[in-house]
């Protein structure tokens, strides 16, 4: 299935208890449209997890069923049985091995930054405001240092991102954690919205919103270009900036 979701209401998009999940909605409803017991819960695979208050326009989920509806009975009757802030665009058939998580190469996310000095009603729920002047021009340079196989250890989530000169001397070689291979990295305008697309194989938690509040530094002059790639080489995420609030990013399209 191809989803899209608000993320605003959902605590992120992986299964907890006791917690409104996007999957623990797809769970519900897959089963009540198969007619599988209550007890016998159905597994819902995502391509990406995203956090609470991320959004999705084109996230992936797999399940296995023994159902003999069709394709087109699975798109409406989920979208008849899921809450008003999920909708699947699309259902396919797929082959037994298929994986929404594991069978994916690429996944490309979208961070939206509303640049200007009043707050929106309409978007307030899907881009950051950001006052001050933002330099698109510094932002695509400093993120043309991003594409390639790289340490992303400074823009790594809490636990992931500190690592001192004696802990990488003893990471073995192709062990890193934190290398990620970055396909596109690139900032554009469209009127008062600058919209930060980014590609990758995988992502870390939290990578992409610390990037981008490192980068909006940046932008609005506090860091020149020098400084953010030291930052970026340095492999400690207590030299990069702060995390960028959460509806401002969204997870657009997987590759497989």
């Amino acid at each position: 299935m191809t989803l899209e979701y608000d993320g605003t209401a959902f605590n992120g998009s992986q299964l907890q208890p006791g917690v409104r999940t996007v999957q623990a909605e797809l769970e519900r409803a897959v089963g009540k449209l198969t007619g599988q017991p209550e007890n016998e819960r159905v597994v819902v695979n995502l391509a990406g997890r995203t956090d609470t208050g991320v959004h999705a326009a084109g996230q992936v989920a797999n399940f296995k069923t023994a159902s003999h509806h069709s394709l087109v009975t699975f798109e409406r009757g989920l979208n008849a049985n899921l809450p008003f802030d999920i909708a699947v665009t699309a259902a396919h058939e797929v082959e037994d091995r298929f994986h929404a998580r594991f069978s994916a190469i690429e996944r490309c996310y979208e961070y939206s930054i509303l640049n200007r000095l009043v707050r929106s009603a309409l978007t307030r729920r899907y881009a950051t405001l950001v006052t001050e002047p933002l330099d698109l021009t510094a932002l695509k340079l400093a993120s043309a240092q991003l594409p390639g196989e790289h340490d992303f250890a400074s823009f790594a989530g809490m636990g992931w991102g500190v690592k001192s000169e004696d802990e990488a001397a003893h990471v073995p070689v192709g062990k890193n954690l934190t290398l990620r291979r970055v396909e596109q990295a690139e900032w554009f305008g469209r009127g008062d919205l600058l919209i930060f697309r980014v590609a990758a194989n995988a992502f870390l938690p939290n990578m992409i919103r610390n990037l981008v509040g490192t980068l909006l530094l940046v932008g609005n002059g506090k860091l020149n270009l020098e400084r953010f790639e030291e930052i970026f080489a340095a492999c400690d995420r207590r030299q990069a900036g702060p995390t960028a609030p959460a509806q401002g990013l969204c997870l657009v399209q997987v590759k497989y």
